[in-house]
């Protein structure tokens, strides 16, 4: 399981690629799209099936793939 940040946009809710491990993580990730796509009305994180794919780390969404390849 994942948490997927998602953003409500003209009547809709849309998200990326992005699957998160923690549902803080997904929120803060949200806030930020929120931040930079127009027309926002709201934001949130859902819970995904789908394999978690990044992490935040100083505030920024890293692929996990490549923290993976710098270990």
């Amino acid at each position: 399981m994942s948490y997927r940040p998602m953003v409500f946009v003209q009547g809709e809710w849309a998200g990326n690629g992005l699957r998160f491990a923690t549902r803080e993580e997904a929120e803060q990730s949200a806030a930020g799209l929120a931040g930079r796509w127009f027309l926002v009305d709201d934001y949130r994180a859902d819970e995904s099936s789908d394999p978690v794919n990044y992490v935040l780390v100083d505030g920024r969404a890293v692929a996990v793939s490549t923290l993976e390849e710098a270990a």
